[in-house]
């Protein structure tokens, strides 16, 4: 029977506090409908019993052991979450709903400009109490917070609340809709699940109205966006091609720069370096570097990028430049899940030289990562430490790193990222003399790199695989792999990579 005003005698509550009058019971229901803490204030102006019994029935529940006083009596707390949970089991659904209606108004009264503190709370009781209007935009309001707080799983409950109101409002919202399918999307995106984020964008889009033209060209970006971190690139350049089109109808410059900048990412991964140099150059003459200086950094990244495999020392050094830039201005708008990516590369461009200032990098990289909770990305900064580890002697660490992230990447679709780890794999078998254990990881890794369909990853593993087999002494199997990256093309060959290859060529005499 549910615990109420007008009866709770079997109730749990009623059993485990004997002697627990009406009016305590009534306190009761509030606060548990309260949460573990309360306020003094709001429970006031939500019970409407007045000051004094209001009191009189905390000082009764204190005194039973139920509740406790903090702050010196202006917030209260169940001193048990147990019997919090036993209170709010034995209060009707019915009931509830009025409860939280009557605790959201309290808060509103009390706070006609409420503060990030309370927005929250507000949110919810709005919500479980049907008040649907106000719920959808005060839990919109509280998931613009945990965004800015770099919490994208707390964002997510606001806005699903927000998406559960929206529905029970009458009439058509298909644009405020599509708008928070999007949202959504954008944090699975940003906690590295392109997944789900897709699956949103995807929803987003079937829900836009057809003369909507930037918003629709928009999330098709955000859907070639997703496409590419998935390594699906017919599908981005399918949907990139698509935005575009758009755009261009109504000149929404940052939008077509985003297109041109996804284009220059995957030129880049496909070895078609000039062309991913054109792309981002065409990327920043379509920013404003002020208005747009979030986007500039990431394009900074990008460059340095393309310039880290380029050929010359002095392309290089322009690299490391260009990522110094992008974490200069990244720090200062403190957009930490490219600050991450910022830092990363600029280890991965010093992991050969420079081992140890490499792996400091990555350090910053995790600290931003784990400050944006992008846990993806922390895969890829623990695959990645992988080869400094080993130049410096450290190959447990390495070996354990490769295994942490291997757990964490096998849960989000991510092909690249699983290709470099069953590559890691190979070295560091191979350099534990456990050939065979090398050979099958180095096979696994071309057999996906060759998926992937990005020349320089399937040069890069069978240069790897000649030296292999060298070490075999299987020379005929040596040649086949050195054959097949001169049908590929040379100059799809890392620099760093040159100095194997050149040596593999004069063991090989060819």
């Amino acid at each position: 029977m549910a615990l109420n005003t007008e009866t709770a005698d079997h109730s749990v509550i009623t059993r485990s506090f004997p002697g627990l009058g009406e009016a305590e019971k009534r306190v009761l229901c509030y606060a548990a409908a309260m949460g573990m803490e309360f306020d003094w204030s709001v429970l006031e102006v939500a019970t409407e019993v007045g000051e004094e019994p209001l009191a009189e029935s905390l000082e009764r529940l204190v005194h039973m052991g139920i509740l406790k006083e903090l702050d010196w009596g202006d917030t209260y707390a169940f001193v048990q979450v147990v019997t919090l949970a036993q209170a709010y089991r034995e209060v009707s659904s019915s009931r509830l709903r009025i409860l939280h209606r009557k605790i959201a108004e309290a808060y509103e009264k009390l706070h006609p400009d409420p503060t990030p503190d309370v927005i929250p709370k507000m949110a919810r009781h709005f919500h479980l109490g049907g008040i649907h209007a106000k719920s959808f935009l005060f839990n919109r309001y509280a998931a613009t917070l945990s965004m800015n707080a770099f919490a994208p799983d707390v964002a997510l409950q606001y806005l699903e609340r927000a998406l559960e109101d929206l529905a029970a409002i009458p009439g058509e919202h298909l644009l405020e809709e599509a708008d928070l399918l999007k949202e959504i999307g954008e944090q699975y995106s940003a906690m590295g699940d392109n997944t789900h984020a897709a699956e949103f964008y995807g929803k987003s889009l079937r829900k836009i109205p057809g003369e909507e033209v930037t918003l629709r060209g928009l999330i098709l970006l955000s859907l070639a966006d997703a496409a590419r971190e998935m390594d699906d690139n017919v599908v981005m350049r399918k949907y990139c091609g698509e935005a575009i089109r758009l755009l261009e109808k109504v000149g929404h410059k940052r939008g077509l720069a985003m297109a041109h900048r996804t284009l220059a990412r995957v030129a880049y991964k496909e070895g078609q370096v000039e062309l991913g140099k054109k792309e981002i150059e065409l990327t920043l003459g379509l920013l404003d570097p002020e208005k747009d200086a979030k986007d500039v950094g990431g394009c900074y990244i990008e460059f340095g990028n393309v310039l880290s495999s380029m050929p010359t020392p002095e392309d290089r050094a322009r690299a490391l430049e260009y990522y110094n830039k992008a974490i200069r201005i990244l720090e200062s708008l403190h957009d930490y899940k490219e600050l991450a990516r910022a830092h990363h590369n600029l280890a991965t461009c010093l992991a050969t030289s420079q081992p140890r200032e490499a792996l400091n990098e990555l350090m910053e990289a995790r600290k931003c990562t784990e400050i944006s909770k992008d846990r993806r990305f922390m895969g890829w900064i623990l695959f990645n430490s992988v080869e400094m580890h080993l130049a410096l002697g450290e190959d447990e660490e390495a070996a354990q790193n490769n295994a942490e992230a291997k757990r964490i990447l096998s849960k989000y679709n991510d092909p690249t990222g699983m290709q470099h780890i069953a590559f890691n794999d190979g070295i560091i078998a191979q350099k534990r003399k456990a050939y065979e254990e090398a050979e099958r990881a180095y096979l696994d890794s071309l057999r996906r790199a060759e998926g992937l369909g990005y020349p320089p990853v399937v040069v890069e593993v069978l240069i790897y695989l000649a030296g292999l087999y060298l070490d075999l002494e299987k020379k005929d199997e040596a040649l086949k792999a050195m054959s097949r990256i001169r049908d590929i093309g040379e100059d799809m060959i890392d620099p760093v990579n040159l100095p194997p290859y050149e040596d593999i060529k004069k063991r090989l005499g060819t």
